[in-house]
């Protein structure tokens, strides 16, 4: 019996040493293949920040993807076209009479949000603006504008009921059309230069919009 039993578990042992490669294999087995995500630089950047490169143009897909030689996904994005180009010039009141002339604001970083009363997206991101322009509210450098469709009187009810320190500018749909767009929200900042640094719509990747803001107001005028 003994003979009988020593058999046994020495076939027992050698079926559980067979089967351990076949487990390892399956451990090791990869899930979901790696994705990493590339700016136009090739610099490797967030998954917020590409969402935020794809939404900027929602008619386009600036996006290439490329599966590279152990199985990882690379996507590669383009930026916004309008990055690095020239800000139409407005001349322009704000709700409080007070007006708003790009010539005059040369020099200075100006930071736009397109928007609208009942905007969803809009609304939802209003309280991170608001608060980073109150940050910046002591610096003469810098310029926060929020331009939208509703009428300076509407404006001036919703800014008496809700938090958001932007100047107000209201029936800005020429704007809209001088910075050709067609889908809300929209936040651009200007440089110092004049030209368009920062072109986004939704924004998930906040400390790259904020870090755009803190690299111009660092450059010379």
């Amino acid at each position: 019996m003994r003979s009988r039993g020593t058999k046994l578990t020495f076939i027992f042992l050698i079926a559980i040493l067979a089967a351990v490669p076949a487990i390892a294999q399956i451990q090791m087995r990869p899930g979901n293949p790696k994705e990493i995500f590339r700016g136009a630089d090739g610099n490797l950047i967030s998954n917020d920040e590409f969402v935020d490169l794809r939404l900027a143009n929602p008619t386009k897909d600036p996006a290439t993807r490329t599966v590279l030689g152990d199985g990882t996904i690379e996507f590669r994005v383009a930026n916004p076209p309008q990055e690095g180009t020239f800000a139409p010039q407005f001349d322009v009141p704000d709700i409080d009479a007070k007006w708003l002339n790009t010539g005059e604001l040369k020099g200075k970083v100006i930071v736009l949000n397109f928007w609208f009363i009942g905007c969803v997206g809009c609304m939802g991101e209003i309280p991170k603006l608001s608060a980073l322009a109150d940050k910046y509210r002591d610096n003469g450098d810098i310029v926060f504008v929020a331009i939208a469709n509703n009428t300076p009187q509407e404006l001036r009810i919703f800014r008496s009921r809700e938090k958001f320190n932007y100047r107000y500018v209201g029936q800005g749909l020429s704007l809209v059309k001088m910075f050709g767009f067609g889908s809300y929200p929209k936040n651009v900042v200007i440089g110092r230069d004049g030209k368009i640094v920062y072109w986004r719509s939704l924004i998930h990747n906040w400390d790259k919009f904020e870090s755009v803001i803190r690299g111009e107001l660092e450059r010379n005028g």
